[in-house]
């Protein structure tokens, strides 16, 4: 659809409880106008209902669009629109599965915190969409692996943002993703947190010291202990690594990470997670065989190891968090109640030099798509190298000829944070 044609406006109609949306599309081929309307299924999907096409103009379509309203909502029942494929259950991810005792603090923000009301929007409409191969997804975002299963939600989005199909039929690796013929195999893996999220800390100059240290000297082995936990993990029930199942046989096999173990740790632990895979030093950029601290030391650059040649790349987030779902929430028209939200950082201009920014989220002239802050690792040894092609609004990082590549995409937000300032 995003090859001929572009979106041009969106509206929404509510009626005693019935929600219709519909989308006009400009065919890039005939200049013709079109419109997708679309109500909500029996698992509270919104899917097609009706299909306008082959306009001269918007006004006519338009006009076409609101005289055919009558006839579309005599079509739904308790307000949804049955399509007929639905499955028994619809995926609600906040309908209770744990008892209160046992939620975790992100679910009692999600559910009580009027700040967080655009984040609980966008998780719950994405969630209709998503697949659970194990059953088990709704009890643990409300339990112990709240960010493990948030990130997993953040890649869904991700990957359907970049028009890739994805196959959810199987337990093991999370995802299987294609495009354009190509399949690609993809596990996600988190680094858990180790500060209290309720703790309140002051950002000044001692906390950034202590930040840069932790990324420094604690993230390189946090990173290796997730990724290589990865490459050994044989899962039941066929008790082989990621690579060796048969339907990820001959595929290029992703791992993607995101750093949940300290506030704002995120933001910078990508140079951490450089210096592990490709044995480099943060600070001088010279060649380094072993990270070593306090008397610790593992072995450097990962991609160098022939037994992880299997491993295509790494794919490290950095946006996996609520307040970019809240963001998103509000970019989608749901604002934020008793605060205001700001968004500052460093993204690329249009002729890809680094600027810092700022912006307030609802500014109706501010965009962000789900990909911001996304960098992916090729390995130099890969077996299956993954095609940076299919991957677009994604910084790629390469070594060639023992010197190191970036393609940065322009206007794009490197890195970010979200700053809530509330109303008195």
């Amino acid at each position: 659809m995003k090859t001929f044609s572009k979106e041009v406006k969106w509206f929404k109609y509510v009626h005693e409880g019935v929600t219709i949306i519909a989308t006009i599309l400009l065919c890039n081929i005939d200049k013709d106008y079109n419109a997708i309307i679309l109500g909500r299924d029996l698992n509270k999907k919104f899917r097609a209902i009706n299909v306008l096409s082959s306009f001269i103009s918007q006004e006519n379509l338009i006009t076409e669009l609101n005289s055919s309203i009558p006839d579309m909502l005599a079509m739904h029942h308790d307000g949804c629109f049955m399509q007929g494929d639905e499955s028994a259950e619809t995926f609600s991810l906040f309908m209770s599965k744990v008892p209160e005792e046992k939620r975790n603090i992100y679910i009692k923000m999600l559910l009580d915190d009027p700040k967080h009301y655009p984040a609980y929007i966008v998780l719950e409409e994405l969630a209709y969409w998503f697949k659970d191969p194990d059953g088990i997804f709704i009890r643990d975002f409300q339990s112990a692996s709240f960010n493990s299963r948030l990130f997993e939600l953040y890649l869904n989005v991700v990957f359907y943002e970049l028009d890739f199909e994805m196959n959810r039929s199987f337990n093991q690796p999370d995802f299987l993703i294609s495009k354009f013929g190509t399949e690609i195999a993809v596990e996600a893996v988190s680094v858990a947190e180790t500060e209290d999220p309720l703790e309140r800390k002051e950002v000044n100059q001692d906390h950034y010291s202590s930040l840069m240290n932790h990324v420094k000297n604690v993230m390189p082995f946090r990173f290796a202990r997730s990724l290589l936990k990865k490459v050994n993990h044989r899962p039941e029930p066929n008790k082989v690594l990621y690579w060796e199942l048969e339907h990820t046989k001959g595929k290029p096999f992703i791992i993607a990470m995101q750093d949940y173990s300290m506030r704002m740790s995120m933001r910078y632990s990508k140079d951490a997670l450089f210096s592990y895979l490709y044995g480099v030093d943060i600070e001088n950029g010279d060649r380094i065989e072993t990270h070593v601290v306090d008397g610790r030391s593992i072995k450097s650059n990962f991609f160098s190891s022939p037994k992880n040649k299997y491993v295509s790349a790494i794919l490290l987030t950095t946006q996996a968090t609520l307040p970019k779902f809240n963001r998103m929430g509000i970019l989608a028209g749901i604002e934020p109640k008793d605060c205001k939200i700001l968004i500052e950082g460093v993204k690329t201009d249009s002729e890809f030099n680094e600027e810092p920014f700022i912006a307030d989220v609802s500014d109706p002239k501010y965009q962000e798509p789900w990909c911001t802050g996304i960098y992916m690792y090729h390995n130099p040894n890969a077996i299956f190298p993954t095609d940076y092609r299919l991957f677009p609004n994604v910084v790629h990082i390469f070594e060639k000829d023992n010197d190191f590549e970036e393609l940065v995409p322009s206007n794009y937000i490197l890195q970010s944070s979200t700053v809530v300032i509330p109303f008195k």
